[in-house]
């Protein structure tokens, strides 16, 4: 049976090449660490800094601004969204529920919490093949609506 699809984005900061809230392909996974198609690169991560689901959230990652930078503009606040499709980034406001995408032209809900997908964590300890695609179909049921 084919390895399903995954995604995975970085939860902690030292892997510079790793754009926060940004979602990446997974290439390959092991019990350590997963291997990213990053710019079209494989990049090896320690599996402990990802958050990997079975398909591509379709809805924005809210980024806290780290502290001190400089990028994205200090007008923007103390977070900003990165779009699902093209990891583009944008200012938030409190009150949306979408957004917009000023680069890819593109519009999605915000992800203003991501407690559904942790579930996904869990299953991610030792999960089979068949509770992954299980855990995908379930997941995209619910987008569907």
């Amino acid at each position: 049976m084919p390895q399903p699809e995954q995604w995975a984005r970085i939860r902690a900061r030292p892997f510079s090449p790793l754009r926060r809230g940004a979602w990446y392909r997974v290439v390959e996974s092991t019990p350590t660490e997963v291997i990213l198609n990053v710019n079209r690169r494989p990049l090896s991560v320690p599996k402990a800094f990802v958050q990997v689901l079975p398909i591509r959230p379709r809805m924005w990652s809210v980024v806290p601004r780290p502290r001190g930078s400089v990028s994205p503009p200090q007008g923007w606040g103390v977070r900003y969204g990165v779009c699902p499709h093209c990891a583009a980034r944008a200012p938030l406001s409190d009150r949306a529920t979408s957004l917009r995408c000023p680069a890819c032209q593109m519009a999605f809900v915000i992800g203003w919490s991501d407690a559904h997908w942790r579930v996904f964590d869990l299953l991610s300890r030792s999960p089979t093949v068949q509770v992954i695609v299980k855990a995908r179909d379930a997941a995209l049921r619910v987008l569907k609506g």
